[in-house]
């Protein structure tokens, strides 16, 4: 009897563990047998979900594709759902790979819902770049997370920050005119046309302008003396319009009006007085320009968007067809290689190789379709196109003309003391992939051309214009005269162990500059002896006025043309 008992007793636990594993999914039931006393939940779809990501773009207002200071942007994507079940309380999870970038502020989870089969929802992640952002690259990665783990595959998506860059609002050109033009006349009812133009970098917005006339007896005709402008990007202007007369009662002999414009942040915008005499004669239909003049004490100062030598490039007509030129720029090495910082890029690398292009097409007589242009360039952009110029010069015959510039980081083998030009994605400390200076070289110099040009805005001794890749290198490497043949010429920005500099008010290499502005001041017509002699002495002695530092330009020759090299002339 005890047996009955035992067995019996046994049997209820068994079964009551049983039936605790029981869930109902969809009207049925699903069993697992477990062992006494403890619950397992077990669960069970027939339709399941399946959730994509597509669609995924950045927006930003001034399409930069750059999470810039001061700007509301935004990354919106699209969720769908492929599969055959619904996905339930789905949420977007956002965050960033690298979260030491200060000044970015986004949405960090989105309640999305269920999303049902072939349903499709989108989903907008506002992203704000704050005033303090700094340069950097934001690594987002984007999770879809679903209830019961139907999650989507993440998205990663790497966007640039740009730090904040201010506008500079201005009156650039005022007019003053009247109705049917002649002398200025009291009583006699006048409009002063003026141009607000945003000179900054950066866009300005909210902007108001107010005019205000020097006493009661001059009136307002107009309809007001109060301007509003929503927006104004780089380099934008508007033209707007104040009508006023003077009374008979007004004794001064110049009409002085005040224009002050103020932007959202009450400090980049800048106060002017405009004047015009009353004996000035004025023609109708606004005519008459008259210079602004800037409110003593209470101006911005103004920011120079670029170099003398950027503008009022001089034009030779001649083109020569067998001229073929390589220019890059390596600037940005930071971009290409994580861990670097951004001292350790050439400043305006970039700007050195565009302007030179412009040079090099209108006072050297190189035709723009043989002109191959490279900005951060990486090794295989650089073999390819070092490449193809030298094969379109061996090709062209022995008229054909070779230049190549380069303005990036140079480097030396520690172990061998070879030159390298370094790509931007190639890391100092590797220099498997660099390109060897002599192969380059050796290159050039088979083609057979009558003249080849090398201008190297770089150093070779691990410094550079702000941090070298490798700062604490300091390896003199220069070309061997071994390895130049040809009728090659090779300028050089640096010798010893010194670092190519930058000239910062100028915004080029100190190199750089002074070869473009040589070239604008001689149109091109200048031989390379000349040029050499004003480059040696004028970067030398610039060179310790403005960085401090010594920087003593070279120039190193092929032997095959020693004794003509100094009497070619640029420009033919």
């Amino acid at each position: 009897m005890k047996n009955i008992y035992l067995v019996f007793f046994i049997s209820f636990f068994w079964i009551a563990g049983f039936s605790q594993t029981k869930q109902v999914i969809s009207g049925k039931s699903a069993y697992k047998p477990v062992k006494a006393g403890k619950v397992v939940v077990v669960k069970k779809v027939k339709e399941v979900p399946d959730l994509i990501i597509k669609e995924e773009v950045f927006e930003d207002p001034n399409r930069s594709n750059l999470i810039d200071g001061n700007e509301k942007s935004a990354i919106r994507f699209k969720i769908e759902n492929i599969g055959t079940g619904a996905a339930k309380y789905v949420t977007v999870n956002v965050s960033l790979k690298n979260k030491m970038i200060k000044g970015l502020e986004f949405r960090t989870t989105i309640v999305v819902g269920q999303i049902n089969p072939a349903e499709i929802k989108e989903v907008l992640i506002p992203i704000q770049g704050k005033i303090d952002i700094e340069k950097g690259l934001a690594e987002f990665k984007i999770e879809v997370r679903e209830e019961q783990g139907f999650d989507a595959f993440p998205l990663e998506m790497k966007i640039e920050t740009h730090p904040f860059e201010p506008p500079h609002v201005i009156v650039a050109d005022a007019v003053f005119s009247t109705e049917n033009g002649g002398k200025l006349k009291l009583n006699n009812p006048m409009q002063v046309k003026f141009v607000v133009q945003n000179i900054g970098n950066g866009d300005a917005t909210d902007i108001t302008i107010l005019c205000a006339l020097p006493n009661g007896d001059c009136v307002l005709t107009g309809e007001s003396d109060k301007f509003t402008i929503d927006h104004l990007s780089k380099g934008e202007s508007k033209e707007l319009e104040f009508l006023f007369v003077a009374t008979r009662r007004y004794t001064m002999k110049e009409i002085p009006i005040r224009i002050s414009v103020t932007e959202k942040f009450a400090k980049y915008g800048q106060d002017t007085t405009v004047k015009v005499s009353l004996d000035q004669e004025l023609l109708a239909q606004s005519k008459v320009v008259i210079g602004a003049i800037p409110t003593v004490g209470e101006q911005v100062q103004k920011v120079s968007l670029s170099s003398a030598v950027d503008k009022n490039i001089p034009f030779i007509s001649a083109v020569n067809n067998k001229k073929f030129a390589l220019i890059i720029g390596n600037e940005d090495y930071a971009k290409y290689q994580t861990g670097l910082q951004t001292e350790m890029n050439v400043v305006f690398a970039r700007n050195d190789a565009s302007v030179f292009k412009e040079y090099v097409v209108r006072v050297l007589g190189f035709p723009e379709e043989n002109v191959y242009l490279l900005q951060d360039a990486t090794t295989g952009e650089m073999n390819q196109k070092i490449d193809l110029i030298s094969k379109l010069a061996t090709k062209t015959g022995a008229e054909a003309e070779l230049l190549f510039y380069y303005a990036g980081h140079g480097l030396p083998d520690e172990k061998t003391h070879t030159s390298y030009l370094i790509p931007v994605d190639v890391s100092g400390t590797n220099l498997y992939s660099a390109i060897k200076l002599a192969d380059i070289y050796k290159k050039f110099s088979e083609t057979g051309c009558k003249r080849i040009t090398v201008l190297l805005d770089a150093c070779f001794s691990g410094g550079g214009r702000e941090s070298g890749l490798l700062a604490s290198r300091s390896i003199l490497i220069k070309p061997s005269e071994e390895i130049i043949s040809g009728n090659m010429v090779v300028f050089s920005a640096t010798k010893g162990d010194q670092s190519a500099m930058p000239y910062r008010s100028e915004k080029h290499g100190l190199f750089t500059y002074y070869l473009l502005k040589k070239l604008q001041e001689t149109s091109g017509n200048i031989s390379y002896g000349n040029l050499a002699d004003y480059l040696t002495k004028k970067v030398s002695l610039e060179s310790l006025k403005i960085n401090q530092k010594e920087q003593d330009p070279e120039v190193n020759v092929s032997k095959l043309v020693n004794d003509v090299w100094a009497s070619w002339m640029l420009n033919n």
